[in-house]
């Protein structure tokens, strides 16, 4: 196979892939990279960044973005999951900056907490574990989580 061959088959993988969302540099790399040589993605990756097609800046904003309006996360997942798509530790940091990990953390237990007190009487122990659980898995730290739980439990629970 010809070089341009290649480099043409490559780029239109990539562009299939990107295509769908928006993806990561690693993300784009991983999967191109998979069918063809180093140089050929090298390359591929150069044109859609210069097309416009990647930037992780971009990526990583709209990732949080996404997450605080559909399924709200903490900074330790939003860390976690930016890490696994490839994403500097830079970025990153920039794009946690002004996280509002409280109103998320509120969003993320409200239906929860609904749930769990829908079932009748709960004591405040296993309703302060259950939402500890829900929110230490969705990344949210300590401090947050008791705040987020005793909020929950004023505004939710039966006073009986």
């Amino acid at each position: 196979m010809e070089a341009s061959d290649e480099y043409a088959r490559a780029l239109q993988v990539a562009l299939r892939y990107v295509s769908f969302r928006q993806r990561s540099i690693t993300e784009v790399r991983r999967r191109v990279g998979r069918e063809f040589s180093q140089p050929v993605v090298e390359q591929v990756l150069a044109a859609l960044t210069r097309f416009g097609y990647l930037d992780d800046q971009d990526f990583a904003q709209r990732w949080r973005d996404s997450r605080n309006r559909r399924r709200p996360r903490g900074s330790f997942a939003l860390r976690r999951e930016l890490r696994a798509k490839g994403i500097n530790e830079d970025i990153i940091d920039a794009t946690l900056v002004g996280l509002d990990e409280t109103a998320n953390a509120y969003r993320a237990g409200e239906r929860q907490a609904r749930r769990v007190l829908e079932r009748g009487d709960v004591p405040v122990g296993e309703f302060r574990r259950k939402m500890w659980e829900y929110l230490r898995r969705r990344g949210f730290g300590s401090s947050v989580i008791m705040e987020t739980t005793n909020r929950l439990w004023a505004e939710h629970a039966d006073p009986n």
